[in-house]
Protein backbone atom coordinates (compact mmCIF):
# COMPACT_ATOMS: atom_id res chain seq x y z
CA UNK A 1 0.00 0.00 0.00
CA UNK A 2 2.67 2.44 0.88
CA UNK A 3 4.12 2.12 -2.97
CA UNK A 4 0.56 2.59 -4.46
CA UNK A 5 0.20 5.78 -2.22
CA UNK A 6 3.85 6.84 -2.93
CA UNK A 7 2.94 6.70 -6.48
CA UNK A 8 -0.35 8.30 -6.79
CA UNK A 9 1.21 11.36 -4.51
CA UNK A 10 4.22 11.55 -7.30
CA UNK A 11 1.20 11.80 -9.95
CA UNK A 12 -0.60 13.90 -8.23
CA UNK A 13 2.08 16.64 -7.77
CA UNK A 14 3.55 16.67 -11.55
CA UNK A 15 -0.02 15.65 -13.00
CA UNK A 16 1.52 12.14 -14.51
CA UNK A 17 1.61 8.60 -12.91
CA UNK A 18 5.10 7.60 -12.52
CA UNK A 19 6.22 4.27 -11.02
CA UNK A 20 8.79 4.01 -8.68
CA UNK A 21 11.40 2.90 -11.54
CA UNK A 22 9.89 5.69 -13.21
CA UNK A 23 9.41 8.21 -10.74
CA UNK A 24 13.38 7.63 -10.53
CA UNK A 25 13.89 9.41 -14.14
CA UNK A 26 11.52 12.88 -12.96
CA UNK A 27 13.36 15.61 -12.68
CA UNK A 28 12.11 19.10 -11.14
CA UNK A 29 10.76 21.34 -13.71
CA UNK A 30 9.15 24.48 -13.22
CA UNK A 31 7.38 25.76 -16.61
CA UNK A 32 6.34 28.67 -17.75
CA UNK A 33 3.89 29.15 -20.07
CA UNK A 34 5.08 30.75 -23.49
CA UNK A 35 4.16 34.18 -24.82
CA UNK A 36 4.08 34.69 -28.27
CA UNK A 37 2.54 37.94 -30.28
CA UNK A 38 2.88 38.77 -33.62
CA UNK A 39 5.94 40.78 -33.41
CA UNK A 40 7.70 38.91 -30.88
CA UNK A 41 8.68 34.92 -30.84
CA UNK A 42 7.34 32.61 -28.40
CA UNK A 43 9.36 31.86 -25.28
CA UNK A 44 9.39 29.79 -21.76
CA UNK A 45 11.91 28.45 -19.61
CA UNK A 46 12.55 25.40 -17.37
CA UNK A 47 14.17 25.19 -14.30
CA UNK A 48 16.93 22.12 -13.41
CA UNK A 49 18.49 21.37 -10.40
CA UNK A 50 20.75 18.02 -8.94
CA UNK A 51 18.91 14.99 -9.14
CA UNK A 52 18.88 11.65 -6.76
CA UNK A 53 19.00 8.13 -7.86
CA UNK A 54 17.91 5.16 -5.90
CA UNK A 55 21.06 3.19 -5.05
CA UNK A 56 21.61 0.27 -7.46
CA UNK A 57 21.03 -2.89 -6.35
CA UNK A 58 22.40 -5.07 -9.45
CA UNK A 59 21.54 -5.29 -13.15
CA UNK A 60 18.08 -4.09 -14.31
CA UNK A 61 15.69 -5.08 -17.08
CA UNK A 62 16.16 -2.80 -19.73
CA UNK A 63 13.76 -1.28 -22.10
CA UNK A 64 11.96 1.96 -24.23
CA UNK A 65 8.52 2.99 -24.29
CA UNK A 66 6.21 5.70 -24.66
CA UNK A 67 4.38 7.26 -21.42
CA UNK A 68 1.02 8.86 -22.43
CA UNK A 69 -0.64 10.85 -19.63
CA UNK A 70 -3.99 12.12 -19.89
CA UNK A 71 -6.37 13.85 -17.50
CA UNK A 72 -10.24 14.23 -17.58
CA UNK A 73 -11.90 16.98 -15.48
CA UNK A 74 -15.69 17.24 -15.08
CA UNK A 75 -17.15 20.26 -13.61
CA UNK A 76 -20.21 20.71 -11.18
CA UNK A 77 -22.23 21.57 -14.11
CA UNK A 78 -21.30 18.42 -15.86
CA UNK A 79 -18.91 20.42 -18.15
CA UNK A 80 -15.95 17.81 -19.37
CA UNK A 81 -12.34 19.68 -19.87
CA UNK A 82 -9.72 17.43 -21.61
CA UNK A 83 -6.62 18.73 -20.75
CA UNK A 84 -4.19 18.18 -24.15
CA UNK A 85 -2.46 13.90 -23.52
CA UNK A 86 1.56 14.06 -22.86
CA UNK A 87 3.96 11.86 -24.37
CA UNK A 88 7.44 10.73 -22.95
CA UNK A 89 9.98 8.77 -24.25
CA UNK A 90 11.71 6.51 -21.77
CA UNK A 91 14.47 4.47 -22.18
CA UNK A 92 16.73 2.22 -19.27
CA UNK A 93 19.40 0.05 -20.31
CA UNK A 94 20.39 -3.16 -17.90
CA UNK A 95 22.93 -0.97 -15.73
CA UNK A 96 19.85 1.34 -14.34
CA UNK A 97 20.97 4.17 -16.90
CA UNK A 98 17.94 6.00 -17.94
CA UNK A 99 17.06 8.89 -20.27
CA UNK A 100 13.94 10.59 -20.67
CA UNK A 101 12.65 13.06 -23.31
CA UNK A 102 9.56 15.57 -22.47
CA UNK A 103 8.22 17.98 -23.70
CA UNK A 104 8.29 21.45 -22.05
CA UNK A 105 6.43 24.39 -23.35
CA UNK A 106 3.32 24.15 -23.84
CA UNK A 107 2.05 25.16 -27.21
CA UNK A 108 5.44 24.95 -28.42
CA UNK A 109 5.83 21.60 -29.40
CA UNK A 110 9.09 20.71 -30.74
CA UNK A 111 11.07 21.96 -27.39
CA UNK A 112 11.87 18.46 -25.60
CA UNK A 113 14.07 18.12 -22.70
CA UNK A 114 16.19 15.34 -21.95
CA UNK A 115 17.61 14.31 -18.75
CA UNK A 116 20.40 11.69 -18.71
CA UNK A 117 20.95 9.77 -15.41
CA UNK A 118 23.84 7.50 -15.40
CA UNK A 119 24.71 5.80 -12.42
CA UNK A 120 27.84 4.16 -13.65
CA UNK A 121 29.40 7.31 -14.01
CA UNK A 122 27.96 8.64 -10.79
CA UNK A 123 26.61 12.05 -13.15
CA UNK A 124 23.01 13.14 -14.80
CA UNK A 125 22.67 15.40 -17.54
CA UNK A 126 20.23 17.67 -18.92
CA UNK A 127 20.92 18.14 -22.54
CA UNK A 128 20.04 21.80 -24.16
CA UNK A 129 19.76 21.39 -27.74
CA UNK A 130 19.11 24.60 -28.49
CA UNK A 131 22.73 25.68 -27.57
CA UNK A 132 24.21 22.12 -27.42
CA UNK A 133 25.12 22.50 -23.87
CA UNK A 134 25.05 19.46 -21.24
CA UNK A 135 24.38 20.57 -18.12
CA UNK A 136 26.53 18.18 -15.77
CA UNK A 137 25.51 17.39 -12.07
CA UNK A 138 26.94 15.06 -9.71
CA UNK A 139 24.46 12.39 -9.03
CA UNK A 140 23.13 11.90 -5.65
CA UNK A 141 22.33 8.36 -4.44
CA UNK A 142 19.52 7.78 -2.28
CA UNK A 143 19.94 4.59 -0.19
CA UNK A 144 17.07 2.48 1.03
CA UNK A 145 16.08 3.75 4.61
CA UNK A 146 16.74 1.38 7.20
CA UNK A 147 14.62 1.41 10.39
CA UNK A 148 16.02 2.73 13.18
CA UNK A 149 18.11 0.52 15.66
CA UNK A 150 16.36 0.01 19.07
CA UNK A 151 18.54 0.03 22.22
CA UNK A 152 19.02 -3.60 23.63
CA UNK A 153 17.96 -2.05 27.07
CA UNK A 154 14.61 -0.65 25.75
CA UNK A 155 12.22 -1.64 27.55
CA UNK A 156 8.16 -1.65 26.88
CA UNK A 157 6.60 1.85 25.89
CA UNK A 158 3.85 2.71 27.93
CA UNK A 159 0.76 4.04 25.86
CA UNK A 160 -1.44 6.36 27.74
CA UNK A 161 -5.43 6.45 27.03
CA UNK A 162 -6.10 9.93 24.84
CA UNK A 163 -9.21 11.95 24.59
CA UNK A 164 -9.97 14.65 21.85
CA UNK A 165 -13.18 16.33 20.47
CA UNK A 166 -10.71 17.56 17.58
CA UNK A 167 -12.71 16.02 14.46
CA UNK A 168 -9.34 15.39 12.45
CA UNK A 169 -8.17 12.59 14.93
CA UNK A 170 -11.66 10.94 15.19
CA UNK A 171 -12.32 11.15 11.51
CA UNK A 172 -9.66 9.53 9.51
CA UNK A 173 -10.03 8.34 5.44
CA UNK A 174 -10.38 4.60 5.32
CA UNK A 175 -8.66 1.95 2.63
CA UNK A 176 -9.15 -0.87 0.96
CA UNK A 177 -7.13 -2.93 -1.68
CA UNK A 178 -8.21 -5.75 -3.55
CA UNK A 179 -6.13 -8.00 -6.42
CA UNK A 180 -7.04 -7.66 -9.77
CA UNK A 181 -5.65 -10.33 -10.96
CA UNK A 182 -2.79 -10.97 -13.84
CA UNK A 183 -2.63 -10.28 -17.20
CA UNK A 184 -0.50 -8.96 -20.32
CA UNK A 185 -0.70 -5.56 -21.58
CA UNK A 186 1.52 -4.26 -24.28
CA UNK A 187 3.29 -7.67 -24.47
CA UNK A 188 4.28 -7.74 -20.79
CA UNK A 189 3.03 -9.69 -17.97
CA UNK A 190 1.41 -7.24 -15.22
CA UNK A 191 -0.54 -7.91 -12.18
CA UNK A 192 -3.20 -5.34 -10.95
CA UNK A 193 -4.39 -4.13 -7.70
CA UNK A 194 -7.19 -1.53 -6.93
CA UNK A 195 -6.96 1.24 -3.75
CA UNK A 196 -10.06 2.36 -2.49
CA UNK A 197 -9.86 5.59 -0.23
CA UNK A 198 -13.11 7.08 1.25
CA UNK A 199 -12.41 10.44 2.91
CA UNK A 200 -15.34 10.46 5.62
CA UNK A 201 -17.73 13.78 5.58
CA UNK A 202 -16.54 16.95 7.41
CA UNK A 203 -12.85 15.67 7.08
CA UNK A 204 -12.19 18.22 4.17
CA UNK A 205 -15.22 20.21 4.68
CA UNK A 206 -17.43 18.18 2.70
CA UNK A 207 -20.83 17.22 2.80
CA UNK A 208 -20.69 13.84 1.82
CA UNK A 209 -17.99 10.98 1.67
CA UNK A 210 -15.43 11.17 -1.20
CA UNK A 211 -14.54 7.77 -3.08
CA UNK A 212 -10.71 8.20 -4.77
CA UNK A 213 -10.31 4.76 -6.57
CA UNK A 214 -6.59 3.99 -7.92
CA UNK A 215 -5.55 1.07 -9.89
CA UNK A 216 -2.10 -0.12 -10.63
CA UNK A 217 -0.98 -2.73 -13.39
CA UNK A 218 2.64 -3.24 -12.66
CA UNK A 219 4.95 -5.55 -14.58
CA UNK A 220 6.96 -7.82 -12.24
CA UNK A 221 9.81 -8.03 -14.49
CA UNK A 222 10.04 -4.41 -15.22
CA UNK A 223 9.32 -3.57 -11.69
CA UNK A 224 7.63 -0.70 -13.44
CA UNK A 225 3.94 0.74 -13.79
CA UNK A 226 2.23 -0.13 -17.51
CA UNK A 227 -1.13 0.82 -16.56
CA UNK A 228 -2.13 3.90 -13.28
CA UNK A 229 -5.85 5.21 -13.40
CA UNK A 230 -7.04 7.94 -10.84
CA UNK A 231 -10.24 8.60 -10.40
CA UNK A 232 -10.84 11.55 -7.44
CA UNK A 233 -13.55 13.93 -7.85
CA UNK A 234 -11.33 16.62 -6.71
CA UNK A 235 -9.25 16.12 -9.83
CA UNK A 236 -10.90 14.37 -12.83
CA UNK A 237 -10.18 10.86 -13.94
CA UNK A 238 -5.83 10.81 -14.45
CA UNK A 239 -4.48 7.81 -16.69
CA UNK A 240 -1.14 6.87 -17.42
CA UNK A 241 0.18 3.91 -19.48
CA UNK A 242 3.33 2.57 -21.45
CA UNK A 243 3.37 2.22 -24.76
CA UNK A 244 5.43 0.63 -27.60
CA UNK A 245 7.48 -1.24 -25.42
CA UNK A 246 10.38 -2.69 -26.12
CA UNK A 247 12.56 -5.10 -24.22
CA UNK A 248 15.93 -5.16 -25.85
CA UNK A 249 18.88 -3.13 -24.58
CA UNK A 250 18.88 0.92 -25.22
CA UNK A 251 21.99 1.71 -26.86
CA UNK A 252 25.04 3.07 -24.87
CA UNK A 253 25.13 6.52 -26.83
CA UNK A 254 21.49 7.52 -25.51
CA UNK A 255 22.67 7.69 -22.21
CA UNK A 256 25.42 10.12 -23.50
CA UNK A 257 26.29 13.96 -24.35
CA UNK A 258 26.12 13.86 -27.52
CA UNK A 259 29.56 14.32 -28.79
CA UNK A 260 29.72 17.96 -30.29
CA UNK A 261 27.78 19.40 -26.94
CA UNK A 262 29.99 21.47 -24.51
CA UNK A 263 29.75 19.57 -20.94
CA UNK A 264 29.30 22.34 -18.15
CA UNK A 265 29.54 21.49 -14.67
CA UNK A 266 26.64 22.26 -12.30
CA UNK A 267 26.06 22.82 -8.57
CA UNK A 268 22.94 25.02 -8.32
CA UNK A 269 20.05 25.25 -10.21
CA UNK A 270 20.31 26.33 -14.03
CA UNK A 271 17.31 27.74 -16.27
CA UNK A 272 17.28 27.41 -19.50
CA UNK A 273 15.09 29.48 -22.32
CA UNK A 274 13.73 28.54 -25.17
CA UNK A 275 12.80 30.54 -28.15
CA UNK A 276 10.80 29.85 -31.31
CA UNK A 277 9.63 31.89 -34.06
Amino acid sequence: MKYVTRVALAFASLSVFTSAGLAQTTSSVAQQQPTASAAAPATCSGSFGPVMAMAASGPTAPYSAVQESSNVQTLADGTRITHKPMNEKIYRDSQGRTRTERPLCPGIPDVVVIQIRDPVSGYSYILDEQNQVAHRFALQIRHPAAPPARPANAGAVETLPRTSTDTSETLRPTMATESLGSQTMEGVPVVGTRMTEVIPEGLQGNDRPIIVVRENWTSPDLKVVILMKNNDPRRGEMMMRLTNIDLSNPILSLFQPPPDYKIVDETERVTLTFTRP
